[in-house]
């Protein structure tokens, strides 16, 4: 099986719930907390989108990125077909390492801030 029979809804919402909660500190940023995640995906790219907040921000900050099945799969090693907790556990990681990457470089990367709400 390839890649591309995962799911991209299952593994929107597993990676969702992976980003939950999760945190992570820096020393530019602060601990940047993950405070809620949306998932939508119906096909390929998945997107994720997500609030952070840290010590140092007025209000929460809302962040989105997407992946491809290459995020999650070596083309030199065997795919199961199933999308797994660990592949979850793995763009949850990715996604926090392209935004402390955007925090410390700017735009690019992958990840793009989503410009709050002007009401």
């Amino acid at each position: 099986m390839t890649a591309a029979s995962f799911s991209p809804a299952r593994a929107a919402r597993m990676t969702a719930d992976a980003l939950r909660g999760r945190s992570v500190d820096s020393p530019q940023s602060g601990t940047i907390q993950v405070v809620d995640v949306a998932a939508d995906g119906d096909s390929w790219p998945i997107r994720i989108r997500f609030t952070t907040r840290a010590h140092h921000w007025p209000v929460h900050r809302t962040w989105e990125t997407s992946f491809e099945p290459a995020d999650v799969t070596d083309e030199d090693e065997p795919c199961t077909g199933e999308f797994g907790d660990d592949h979850a556990q793995e763009l949850a990681a990715n996604a926090l390492t392209l935004l402390l990457e955007y925090l410390a470089t700017g735009p690019g990367g992958g990840i793009h801030e989503i410009a709050p709400d002007p009401s």
